[in-house]
């Protein structure tokens, strides 16, 4: 990475995730969405910053040391003397999604300190998860969205944590609030179907996806699909054998973001123009980079040439 390069920041939560394990009662691992896509990121080749706050306790001085060691910028990292936040994960399945039981009080869940022009080296920014939508985590993401609007691109994950949010009603308004500053939005069905049980997610995310937005739907072992304009490009899934999905989620966006910012597609304010084409190419590529995460234990990332090898086995649901 050159001084001079752009970054894409990926901004939000770190937690120390508590994963079972076979024969074991539990394994720590680095975690949080927005965390795991920045590593992601920088597995994928892709220059990047996490922007967020870590503990000085162990955990947090080996999440740290593990962004540096992959090349994540880590200059807006704050530090805090709390200890890290705890994720106790139960296992997901190609049939269901991963659950968490998420501790945050007293903890160095808390954004980190920005300058003025904290947003200088950035490409585009990324938030993510429960703490966009609210509490101070959510008031800082708002405000950045809102500061990096007209600037440069950015990407919301919705990721919904019911037991963290406030009632339905409350977080679609929050939610609707992010996705209006938002250039490209990302949500599972089961986001989608917990935030507006009365619509299916197709008819949420195609609306979303007016006036040039992005808007990818996951849908498990079923694939992934990219609306925009009233267009709509969908994508198989390649068959694998699942260890669990803890991750893929995450994993998927970031090889989203990674192969749009290699097209040139990120940057400015709004969305460059991308045909039908490179949409599918790039919502290809991120599917079976969550494919392939869902393979191996934990939010392991594959490389770009794991990806690769892949292409091809799958295909276009939707042309």
């Amino acid at each position: 990475m050159t001084s001079s390069q752009k970054l894409i920041f990926s901004m939000g939560e770190a937690l120390v995730d508590l994963l079972p394990v076979d024969d074991e009662l539990l394994r720590a691992a680095p975690g949080g969405s927005s965390y795991n896509v920045a590593l992601a990121l920088a597995g994928l080749e892709a220059p990047v910053a996490f922007v967020g706050r870590l503990s000085n306790d162990e955990h947090g001085e080996l999440m740290f040391k593990a962004l540096t060691r992959s090349g994540v910028d880590v200059t807006l990292v704050g530090r805090d003397r709390r200890p890290s936040p705890l994720a106790f994960v139960e296992r997901g399945t190609a049939d269901g999604h991963v659950r968490y039981n998420i501790y945050l009080a007293e903890t160095a869940h808390a954004p980190p300190e920005l300058a003025v022009n904290w947003l200088a080296k950035a490409a585009h920014l990324h938030v993510s998860s429960f703490s966009a939508v609210c509490g101070a985590w959510g008031q800082a993401v708002m405000a950045a969205l809102a500061e990096a609007r007209d600037r440069i691109s950015s990407s919301f994950d919705i990721n919904i944590r019911a037991p963290l949010l406030p009632p339905r009603a409350q977080t679609t308004a929050l939610v609707e609030q992010r996705v209006a500053l938002a250039s490209i939005v990302k949500a599972s069905d089961d986001d989608l179907n917990w935030l507006y049980p009365g619509e299916t997610p197709d008819a949420v995310a195609m609306r979303w996806a007016e006036g040039g937005r992005i808007v990818l739907l996951t849908r498990g072992a079923l694939g992934a699909s990219a609306f925009r304009n009233g267009d709509l490009v969908s994508c198989q899934a390649p068959k694998i054998e699942v260890v669990d999905t803890i991750g893929a989620g995450d994993v998927f966006l970031a090889a989203f973001l990674a192969h749009a910012l290699s097209q040139g597609v990120l940057g400015s304010g709004a969305i460059a123009p991308w045909d039908r084409d490179h949409l599918h190419e790039a919502l290809r590529f991120a599917t079976i980079a969550g494919a392939l995460t869902c393979t191996r234990a934990g939010a392991a990332a594959p490389t770009v040439g794991e990806i690769r090898a892949l292409e091809g086995t799958i295909k276009s649901a939707v042309r």
